[in-house]
């Protein structure tokens, strides 16, 4: 059975890019033993400078570093794991098995931090001794001009709680949350992650038309694909009996018809109820600008998938996912014109 971590616990995140490297400082912050998990490029960069910060002001430099661990050098980790965040990107998965091994022991907590519903087994099935949860992390993280770890919207980070971690969880939470990072639990994560898929099918729509989220969300044309987008999904959790928790400070039902009111509605509602900072895009925009494979087929495939075994149409869930697999390989021009390919379905919508 994992031990109940302390402050001399030692936690590894592994696959630190922009999310693993804001829960990495906000794990050292809170008195934790650190190693990151990173490409060579990453730990130079966080070498040089390590600050994280969010949309309220709040900011906090990391001067004791963590310990920097790569493929080549894993071999000279001393202590294992007793927690493991896998921050890596959902197709990754599979392909990391290897690496987690000489990471952690049969007492290692493994906490899989994926976008999608149930993203988590290949990990559970890899590693059937581990005690395996998942997070959702429903905030963005961005790197700004100056070179900081920005979190640039409301959120937190919620763990799940399952037998025999109750009293473990509770106290992780007691001791990492903070006003960089607020932390919350669940016993529900599959309806939890369901909530939060359907804010994530915006992401498409973000990467192929070229702006910032908040730009974005101030058209009402992109809003109303990414209701469409939503309402197929709706269709889905609803079939499924799956009632979805409120993420957002609005039912998650609303939020279709939120996003189809008139722009200056929108905007005063949304002032009250969403904040997003100018900077943020979403994750799939900068894979897509990385020229590296998206979570598409997790996020919006993951409606389409589920849609056809209720024999449920999806047709704007498929026409985002064609599109941005056209994007990955080079098939399309870079910015894709969502609003005519989506003119015939929306009128259809209506």
């Amino acid at each position: 059975m994992p031990k109940i971590p302390q402050h001399d616990a030692h936690h590894i995140v592994f696959g630190a890019g922009l999310i693993g490297s804001y829960l990495g400082a906000c794990l050292l912050k809170a008195g934790q033993v650190v190693s990151l998990y990173a490409k060579q490029a990453q730990i130079n960069a966080l070498s040089e400078q390590y600050v994280v910060a969010d949309y309220k002001g709040n900011q906090f430099e990391v001067k004791n570093l963590p310990h920097f661990v790569t493929r080549s050098s894993v071999d000279m980790l001393h202590d294992k794991a007793d927690v493991l965040w896998l921050t890596v990107k959902c197709h990754a998965l599979e392909t990391v098995v290897d690496e987690l091994k000489a990471c952690i022991d049969e007492q290692t907590i493994i906490i899989c931090c994926q976008n999608g519903v149930a993203t988590h087994k290949p990990i559970k099935r890899a590693f059937p001794h581990n005690k395996v949860i998942r997070a959702m992390v429903s905030f963005n993280v961005v790197k700004d001009d100056s070179g900081r770890y920005h979190r640039g919207s409301q959120g937190t980070l919620t763990l799940e709680v399952i037998s025999g971690l109750e009293v473990t969880i509770k106290w992780m939470v007691s001791q990492l949350a903070s006003a960089l990072l607020p932390v919350a639990i669940t016993h529900q994560m599959d309806n939890l992650q369901w909530a939060k898929l359907q804010l994530n099918l915006g992401n498409a729509v973000n990467a192929l038309v070229e702006v910032p989220v908040k730009e974005m969300l101030q058209d009402r044309r992109y809003r109303l694909v990414i209701a469409l987008l939503m309402d197929e999904l709706l269709k889905v959790t609803k079939k499924q009996k799956i009632t979805l928790p409120k993420i957002t400070n609005l039912p998650n039902k609303w939020v279709p018809v939120i996003m189809r009111l008139p722009n200056f509605a929108f905007r005063i509602l949304a002032r009250h109820t969403l904040f997003i900072d100018p900077l943020v895009r979403s994750s799939m925009y900068w894979d897509l600008v990385a020229d590296k494979n998206t979570e598409v087929d997790f996020i919006n495939g993951k409606v389409i998938e589920e849609a056809v075994k209720l024999d449920i149409s999806a047709p704007g869930n498929r026409l985002i996912t064609a599109l941005i697999k056209k994007r990955e390989l080079g098939k399309t021009d870079k910015k894709v014109d969502i609003l005519k390919r989506f003119d015939s379905l929306l009128k259809a919508h209506k």
